[in-house]
């Protein structure tokens, strides 16, 4: 039995199945027994102490199940069990629901103790169980299966809850962190995914002269950079930032930049990746962003390039095919670097990339003042515990740690955020990172001091650097619009077969047995194309958790849905491409 166990674990969870061979029944069975009720069934007990619940496994699972799962009914849901025992509760688990299941056991005698004597290789057969003994496999398993619309609930053995608060208390919360930043980042794809590609198309063919952002690479080794985020301490700080302008270079987030002007202050770079609803937000004086480089985003704002900017850097991410092919196409004369995720990450990596020693942060809060939310002095006014207004849209709250130890009210979009940050920072063994904020979210991996406290006498100058990489450069311009444009042409041939195929899928679908099967393999076509791809990609994860579902009627919907959308962007390629 313990063979077979192994054997079926090792398809979903390689290394504890490893881990749990390694273990003597003998060693697991020092402080592990099983002892029966009076109905014939058995309770494990550690210690002395039931891991079981009594009197009755089988009647506690039924009433856990009943007392705690409401929402997870979907092959799209997750149910987290909290310990394994001798199985009972994963038993009931299984039978009851349609669900993916997790089991998650820290005790990895009770894991061997419980393979040796019940089988359970019946949960593994229809592939829903994922089994771990440690929170970062649970939350790494969780934030590759997880989108926007799927329930997580928990079940647990209680008795065995009291032994493992501390722990069941830190794995709910990591797995509710996970998931808000997943609500975030495919929100943030879903709305914008359309976007990005019309802004990738114009910007990549655009006539305007631009330069790959990797020709600045470590052209500023070893000095002082200032990053200007939007939040309330940048204008503490804007005297202050004003007196030492010689100081640094200043790398900005484009929102700032009215009150950079009306400051009298002009950073040598604004860094942008907005991929809309940047005209309302920028400076309307564009003769004050003529003394201004701009770093973009491949995906940012195509109206950028209407602005009279001073230089025009253009940021490709590895996490866009598009980059990744004219990187390609190039023979590495271009760069496709880390995401930039949000502005003022963006302009860190940026920094890191130029070869900055000190890298200072103002207005980077991720946090309210009082009831400020900008440095443009914007108001989150209440609207209710968890909410604010600002500018008449409702923005959902939270609060996190402050800088002082308190705790502060915070966009909730904002955690994921901080995390973002503290994983960047946490990998930075070679920068000195520092914040002004006094008040704003706690980072860690910053310094939080004042701009006094940082500055060394030295003049940084910029322009001289600039034009001689500008100079070097001046042909690369035309050979990347060359080059995309030839990227996308191929990209609209391979496009061209798949319209023909779905509108054949429109024909036989609402009778023909074999539908779901042609339309798995259009999709399946779709994903080797980099436009397609990248336009429909949450409906592409939506898809993959499809294939499991019974209901015809719903396959049949979603995928309407889906061509749809794609014959109707098709139709706009023409005037792109």
């Amino acid at each position: 039995m313990f063979y077979n166990n192994i054997k079926a674990l090792e398809k979903v969870n390689k290394k504890l199945a490893n881990k749990i061979t390694k273990i003597s029944l003998e060693t697991c069975s020092k402080d592990l027994s099983a002892i029966k009720n009076e109905n014939g069934e058995y309770i494990l007990v550690k210690n002395e102490k039931y891991i079981d619940d009594t009197p009755s496994p089988n009647e506690a699972a039924e009433k856990i199940y009943l007392e705690q799962i409401k929402k997870a009914s979907s092959r799209h849901d997750f149910i987290l069990i909290f310990g394994l025992g001798l199985g009972n509760l994963l038993d009931y688990v299984h039978t009851k629901s349609i669900t993916s299941l997790i089991l998650y056991e820290p005790d990895l005698n009770i894991l061997r103790f419980t393979f040796e004597y019940v089988d359970l290789t019946k949960y593994f057969v229809d592939g829903r169980l994922y089994i771990t003994d440690n929170i970062t496999d649970c939350i790494n398993y969780i934030s590759e299966k997880y989108l926007i619309d799927d329930k997580i609930e928990f079940v647990y053995l209680k008795n065995y809850l009291l032994m493992h608060t501390s722990e069941f208390t830190a794995l709910t919360e990591k797995i509710f962190e996970t998931c808000q930043s997943k609500i975030i980042d495919l929100n943030t794809i879903k709305k914008l995914s359309k976007y990005w590609i019309k802004n990738i198309i114009l910007n990549a063919t655009s006539d305007s002269e631009t330069y790959p952002v990797n020709i600045l690479e470590n052209s500023f080794k070893n000095k002082t950079a200032l990053i200007l985020g939007a939040g309330p301490s940048l204008k503490d700080n804007i005297e202050k930032i004003k007196t030492n302008r010689d100081k640094y270079i200043i790398l900005a987030v484009h929102k700032v930049l009215e009150t950079l002007r009306i400051n009298n202050i002009t950073p040598d770079f604004c860094v942008v990746i907005d991929s809309n609803w940047v005209k309302p937000t920028i400076t309307k004086d564009t003769k004050y962003l003529r003394n201004i480089n701009v770093i973009a985003d491949i995906k940012a704002d195509n109206y950028l390039k209407s602005l009279p900017f001073k230089n025009f850097f253009t940021y490709y991410s590895q996490n866009n095919i598009f980059s990744n092919k004219l990187q390609i196409k190039l023979l590495n004369e271009i760069k496709a670097l880390e995401t930039g995720g949000t502005s003022t990450i963006c302009a860190y990596r940026c920094a890191k990339f130029m070869g900055f020693k000190k890298i200072i942060f103002a207005g980077l809060d991720l946090a309210f003042k009082d009831d400020t939310a900008y440095c443009d002095g914007q108001i989150a006014s209440a609207n209710n515990s968890t909410s604010v207004k600002i500018q008449g849209v409702i923005v959902p709250t939270l609060e996190v740690k402050s800088i002082t130890g308190e705790y502060i009210k915070t966009r909730a979009d904002y955690a994921g955020f901080i995390k973002q940050f503290e994983l960047l920072f946490a990998h930075d063994i070679t920068s000195e990172i520092y914040n002004l904020s006094t008040f704003g979210a706690f980072i860690n991996g910053m310094k939080y001091t004042s701009l006094d406290e940082i500055l060394t006498p030295e003049t940084i100058t910029i322009n001289e650097i600039i034009e001689n990489l500008t100079n070097e450069n001046k042909f690369i311009s035309e050979k990347i619009k060359q080059a995309s444009i030839e990227i996308l042409k191929e990209e609209k041939r391979k496009i061209s077969p798949l319209i023909d195929r779905i509108n054949e899928w429109f024909e036989m679908y609402a009778e023909h047995p074999s539908f779901f099967d042609y339309a798995t393999s259009i999709v399946t076509s779709i994903t080797s194309t980099m436009i397609l791809q990248d336009y429909v990609q949450v409906e592409l994860m939506k898809f993959s958790k499809l294939v499991l579902s019974k209901n015809i009627e719903e396959k049949k919907e979603f995928l309407k849905e889906l061509f749809i959308t794609i014959l109707n962007y098709s139709k706009n390629l023409d005037n792109l491409i």
